[in-house]
Parts: C-alpha cells; sequence; structure tokens
C-alpha cells in the first residue's frame, strides 16, 4: 500500500511540474502558488491547486492527476473536478476573485480522452505533450503522435490472439447483451481471460454493462483502433502454382474447403475471402488460412506446383487457430475468414486492398464512418 502511494506521490510532483513547466512558457505569466493534495469542503479533495497571474486577470488551475489516462478514469476526474470547481466557486475558498480552471493530468491522454476534457471544457496536459489550455486570450493547443510504451504494450494486450477471438465475437453482433459465461463459450476462451478483455474494454468505453451482460457500444471505435494496431496472423506462408480456374476452381475449392477441427482445415481469407463476401475486383493470387493437414490437401486438390516466380496461390499456416472458429459460409460448402479477419487482412494492405477493406465495410459495418 505504501508502494502505491509513493508512487503516486512522485506522480502528483511530476504532474505539478509538467504544469508549472506549461505556464512558464506563456508570455506575461506569473505563477504565485502551488498547493499539493487540497482538501476541497467535506467529501472532495483536488491533487493540486496552482495560482497565478496574467496580465488583467487572476487563475487557478484545480489539478487532477490520472495515473491511467483511459477515457472512463478521465470521465470520472472530469465530473470530480466539476464538482470541485463548483465548491470553491460557491464556498469562496481560496477565491481572492480568481477563476478556477479544472485541469486533467495523466502520464498519457488518448484522442478519445482527450476529447472528453475538450467536451467539458476542461484543460488537461500529458507527460508525453499532448496538451489544451485555453482562457481569454490564451490558446495552447499541442498534439503529439507519440505513444509510450505501456500505451502500446497494453493494445498490443488487448488485440493478442486470444482477446481477439473475444472481440470478434463482440464485433459479429454490436448492442447485443453477452453474460461472462455466453461470451466465453461462443469465444472459446476462460473467464478469467473474458474478465481481463471486459475490464479493458469498460476503461476505453467501448462497452456498457446492463442487466443482462455487457453489451459493445462503441463498435466503431473498437475497430478504428485495433485497425491501427493489427498485424496479419504470424505463421508459415506456402506458396503455389495452379492452372484451376473459374469454375473449375470453384467446385474444387467446395469439396476441399473446411473451418471444423476435426477434418484439414482450410478457409479462403484476404481477397479470396472479400470476392466472397461483397465482391470488389478479382485477384489474381488465391488465398487461403489452413493447417498442416489442410496445406497438403489444397496442394492435392489444387494440383499445385512449385513456383519460384508467378505464384498464384498462398497458403498461410497461422499460429492462432481461432481465425477458423468463426468462418463464415457465404455458400453452401464454401468457407472464408469473418468479415472482421478479412477486413482487417486487407486494410493493413496496399491501396487496393484498402479500397476492397472499405467496400466490405460499407457491406457489414453500416456503424463504421
Amino acid at each position: 500500500m505504501m508502494k502505491i502511494l509513493d508512487m503516486m506521490n512522485r506522480l502528483e510532483v511530476r504532474a505539478l511540474d509538467a504544469v508549472r513547466d506549461l505556464l512558464r512558457d506563456v508570455p506575461g505569466m506569473q505563477i504565485e502558488s502551488v498547493e499539493y493534495e487540497q482538501q476541497i469542503g467535506r467529501g472532495n479533495a483536488v491533487d493540486g491547486l496552482v495560482g497565478f497571474a496574467h496580465r488583467s486577470g487572476a487563475y487557478m488551475l484545480v489539478v487532477e492527476v490520472r495515473s491511467n489516462g483511459a477515457p472512463r478514469f478521465v470521465r470520472s476526474g472530469v465530473y470530480q473536478l466539476e464538482s470541485c470547481v463548483a465548491r470553491l466557486r460557491q464556498s469562496g475558498e481560496r477565491n481572492g476573485g480568481r477563476r478556477f480552471i479544472p485541469m486533467i493530468v495523466s502520464p498519457y491522454l488518448s484522442p478519445e480522452s482527450r476529447a472528453i476534457c475538450r467536451d467539458h471544457d476542461t484543460a488537461y496536459l500529458d507527460l508525453v505533450g499532448n496538451t489544451r489550455l485555453a482562457f481569454d486570450t490564451v490558446y495552447i493547443e499541442r498534439t503529439v503522435a507519440e505513444k509510450p510504451v505501456s500505451e502500446a504494450r497494453a493494445l498490443r494486450s488487448l488485440f493478442s490472439p486470444k482477446a481477439a477471438a473475444i472481440l470478434r465475437v463482440l464485433l459479429r453482433e454490436p448492442g447485443r447483451p453477452w453474460r461472462v459465461a455466453d461470451l466465453a463459450a461462443q469465444a472459446r476462451a476462460s473467464y478469467g481471460h473474458v474478465s481481463n478483455v471486459r475490464k479493458a474494454l469498460l476503461a476505453h468505453e467501448w462497452i456498457e454493462v446492463g442487466k443482462n451482460g455487457v453489451v459493445l457500444v462503441q463498435p466503431h471505435a473498437l475497430l478504428k483502433t485495433w485497425r491501427e494496431s493489427y498485424r496479419r496472423p504470424a505463421g508459415e506462408s506456402i506458396t503455389g502454382y495452379t492452372h484451376l480456374h473459374g469454375r473449375q476452381l470453384d467446385e474444387r475449392l467446395r469439396g476441399t474447403l473446411n473451418p471444423h477441427p476435426e477434418r484439414p482445415r482450410a478457409i479462403c481469407a484476404q481477397h479470396s475471402a472479400a470476392q466472397l463476401l461483397a465482391p470488389f475486383g478479382r485477384s489474381a493470387t488465391h488465398t487461403f488460412y489452413v493447417d498442416e493437414p489442410g496445406a497438403e490437401g489444397l496442394k492435392e486438390a489444387l494440383k499445385l506446383t512449385h513456383a519460384p516466380r508467378g505464384a498464384n496461390v498462398v497458403l498461410l499456416v497461422p499460429t492462432d487457430e481461432s481465425l477458423f472458429h468463426n468462418a463464415s459460409e457465404p455458400a453452401p460448402n464454401v468457407f472464408c475468414t469473418s468479415p472482421v479477419v478479412t477486413y482487417l487482412d486487407l486494410w493493413i494492405g496496399n491501396d487496393r486492398d484498402r479500397e476492397a477493406a472499405e467496400h466490405l465495410a460499407g457491406e457489414f459495418f453500416p456503424w463504421l464512418k
């Protein structure tokens, strides 16, 4: 417990130091006081009060420091600041004719968290460099592209293969309530892993908890964030050439494709999947996700030959078997990756791939804008 308190105290000191540095950069600014951990009446407290004068006005920043800058925690911090500022204005405590400016400070504030602050007219500052402070004739706003390592690591964890299986279930039916047990069964995940993903999604405010379970209320925000962090599944790649095409190829695939573990598994992927789900334009290359027996089955069915150049078939053997679990069946006995997987695989490709992804989204994700 003492260790956690020490860490918070160090963060508060760093946060208020950063606030002072920000104010010192403003021409005509005079910092008059810095107070740490102040009680505002009964039941209200803030992490800092910074009094300053600028030209003819007197002001006070009412600072709330959040160690976690995810939207859920920032929103609660904003509400706490609103309560504290209202109390200060009503009681006249530390007033002296000052105008009070609420401010959130955190190690990192995501774009969504910064938007919450703007919507509530709350200044913000993070230790990466994102800043917004506006009063009278002063307007400061800086945005940096950099994300801290911890933030990137947290996103990688949220979009890891085990977590991705849960996210794909949620994205399949946005708006549907899910209990932990049902979600775990559909995603073939443990209760513990579902609970961890649930906590992360709540922190981002992408889901809400109701009496019937959790509901994905911001599928667009989830999918947009995922596509920026997405990497194609790890695994082996096998290339070859088939002389089959058109109806002959389709008939051969109809008897070979299968997503179920009791038989060799092979499903269409990338442009081959998009052509089945939402045709946009044919690709000269046929791509499949397969397991090892499925790779052997497709080699035989398509009569693949070795092709150092000019290969028109790519077999991808992913280490993540959950890609087969929610495969789509757009036609009888024809299987492909789900719309979510297909979209993500195409989005990170070239311009033509991204156009196909956007076309697919228009068909399956009308909420993605």
